[in-house]
């Protein structure tokens, strides 16, 4: 049975093995959700993933949206009619959420909504650690934050039986470890009835000035009952009977401290209080400040828990010592886990605790010795890497190299590690490539400025610092890496591929229409497999006075593969001959393609036939055309 078949099983109380955002979605579809939007991003993306690959059966309206602003707004629309929506999305997402959360969390809703954030702690697939439990004091809504993908799915179905309740959006937040870990989920039924969307004019959706006083003293006055329910909640518990010391866990960082006791062979000494509301239930944390002297907190990623119980505790007239982050006895950065979890608790209660034997530990330091470092690249055959090849020779022709690549987040962000120096000079958040390009292009330097963004994210955010560069005379370059699809996250559908979350067929949209009807005059689609006309073309843009937009049009060579596997297409791989290879390294520190390395006792070049994909670049980039094809194998 395929993933779509266990996802819309209907046999309750059967326990399956599910990715935790499968089982986020599976408890959506079990709640009754009729609406649900997103814009892929890493850790969320397979929620709206797995939602849509069972929408039809359902009756879901599953949509990946243009960014996380507009999936939130579609959902909000839903929800005022009346229908149970949900919007999910990856941490830095919510912040395009932010303009209308503010003013929905006022309005109120009639429908369930819940807003889906998935942290990510250490950064793995984002540009920061943002905590948006910050946003749950921020907006004045009730918070949920479960410890496990079980615990996940029934806690989105809960979500949205309060947020009905409140009449509020309820926010779920996620770390990347409960997203992409896996789990023994036990299923529940489904909610069959559909609702028909209604909506009822009242002044509430009109959120002008008149009206917000109005609806923010009803907000205040919700609080309460948000107090209230964050009290009885099961997501929060006190558990165990120990003096010595207090732990408070939150989220997954409960089932680190339940192991690191059982390690420490601690179990009976500790109570824990286990979190997972924002507001903290007061109550239940002030039964714990009476039961110990000390406090650890565990959280991640900001002291959002440790600051709250100090509040509590002051205004409790409390006297315990409660550490954590800030007071240095937790780490501050990246993720925990068990180990570092074990070592502050042990630091703590002053017992020795080491997580690896010396044996161990000489091993691992031996290992390190002799794994050979290894850097991010692209994938081999990767349009992407002769697009940047092109740039950079066509910088020499036309600025003498003088380029500053203004870039920003998709897999052309590997362009940092690739190359040799890095094809990326800054990078800050999605569309801000154009957005910081052109305040470095009025900023007077004598570089060529060259803004690099892919066709998603062009889409998603980069439109309107586009028509701002036309407005304000920018001269620049702007290379939108078009590779039909959204990769890096997982290859979803967008605007610009001409289907739907569901796999429907739509309009697709043209991306030189868009930048034409921006105002862009000079507009050029380029292949980057033709290496020559693209520099011939990059160049003249380069040299065009005002702002010129670049369009590397190539489909993602994963996709390519695919095609070529269901099609039975033979691979041609390419070798290089040793005899008229001259040891240039062109084609390595150039190029960057991950299929060719080098051979140092020979001198030569050596390409891997197993990586190698064969799109033919490298013959064109060989100055001495030591270069050719070898034997054919089907597409893998």
């Amino acid at each position: 049975m395929g993933r779509e078949g266990i996802i819309a099983k209907d046999s309750p109380g059967e326990r399956v093995l599910l990715l935790g955002n499968e089982a986020v979605a599976r408890g959506a579809i079990e709640a009754g959700v009729q609406v649900a939007a997103s814009y892929a991003g890493t850790p969320a993306s397979e929620i709206l993933a797995t939602i849509a690959s069972v929408a039809d059966r359902f009756g879901i309206h599953a949509e990946w949206s243009t960014n996380e602003m507009v999936a939130f707004e579609t959902a909000a629309g839903a929800a005022i009619a009346g229908l149970r929506a949900m919007a999910s999305m990856k941490h830095v997402g919510v912040n395009w959420c932010m303009d209308p959360l503010m003013a929905v969390n006022q309005s109120g809703v009639i429908g369930g909504l819940v807003v889906i954030t998935a942290d990510d702690p250490g950064a793995y697939s984002s540009q920061n650690e943002q905590d948006n439990r910050r946003y749950s004091k921020m907006t004045e809504l009730l918070m949920l934050e479960p410890s496990d993908a079980a615990e996940a799915k029934e806690t989105v179905i809960k979500a949205f039986a309060i947020s009905e309740r409140l009449e509020l959006p309820v926010l779920v937040r996620l770390v990347n470890r409960i997203c992409h870990s896996r789990a023994d989920i036990t299923l529940g039924p489904f909610k069959w009835g559909r609702r028909k969307g209604e909506f009822k004019r009242d002044r509430r959706w009109v959120m002008i000035a008149s009206s917000s006083p109005e609806r923010h003293r009803w907000l205040h006055q919700q609080q309460g009952e948000i107090q209230n329910i964050a009290e009885q909640s099961a997501l929060n518990r006190l558990e165990g009977k120990g003096s010595e010391l207090g732990v408070i866990a939150a989220g997954i960082t409960y089932t680190y401290v339940k192991d690191a006791l059982r390690c420490l062979g601690l179990t009976e000494k500790v109570s824990v209080l286990k979190i997972g509301t924002y507001p903290l239930p007061r109550n239940v944390v002030l039964q714990l400040l009476d039961r110990v002297n000390t406090i650890l907190v565990f959280e991640e990623v900001e002291p959002v828990v440790e600051e709250q119980v100090k509040e509590i505790a002051f205004d409790g007239g409390k006297t315990c010592t409660i550490k954590g982050k800030l007071t240095g006895d937790v780490q501050r950065e990246r993720d925990l886990n068990v180990d570092a979890v074990a070592d502050s608790i042990a630091h703590v209660m002053r017992v020795k605790y080491r997580a690896l034997t010396p044996a161990k530990e000489a091993a691992v330091e031996e290992s390190l010795k002799i794994t050979p470092p290894r850097r991010l690249l692209m994938c081999p055959g990767c349009p992407h890497t002769p697009t940047f090849f092109v740039i950079n020779q066509a910088g020499r022709k036309a600025a003498k190299g003088k380029i500053i690549y203004s870039g920003d987040i998709g897999c052309y962000s590997l362009g940092f590690y690739t190359f040799e120096p890095p094809r990326q000079d800054t990078q800050f958040c999605m569309g801000a490539s154009i957005g910081v390009g052109c305040g470095l292009a009025h900023s007077g330097v004598e570089d060529i400025v060259v803004a690099t963004i892919g066709d998603s994210t062009f889409i998603h955010a980069g439109i309107p610092p586009l028509i701002n560069a036309v407005y304000n005379n920018a001269s620049m370059v702007v290379v939108i890496f078009d590779n039909e699809t959204t990769a890096m996250t997982g290859f979803q559908h967008h605007p610009g591929t001409g289907v739907t979350a569901t796999g429907n067929e739509t309009r697709k949209l043209n991306i030189e229409d868009i930048v034409k009807a921006c105002g862009v005059e000079y507009v050029k689609v380029i292949d980057p497999y033709n290496i020559k006309e693209s520099i011939k073309t990059v160049t003249e843009a380069m040299r065009y006075p005002y702002i010129s937009v670049i369009i590397s049009r190539r489909l993602c060579m994963l996709e390519w593969l695919r095609k070529a596997r269901k099609e039975g297409i033979k691979i041609e791989p390419y070798q290089v001959d040793p005899e008229k290879c001259t040891g240039c390294k062109l084609c390595i520190n150039e190029f960057g393609c991950s299929a060719i390395t080098f051979n140092k006792k020979g001198n030569v070049a050596v390409i891997d036939n197993v990586l190698c994909n064969g799109c033919g670049v490298c013959i064109q980039v060989c100055p001495v055309k030591a270069i050719h094809k070898g034997s054919a194998q089907v597409g893998c």
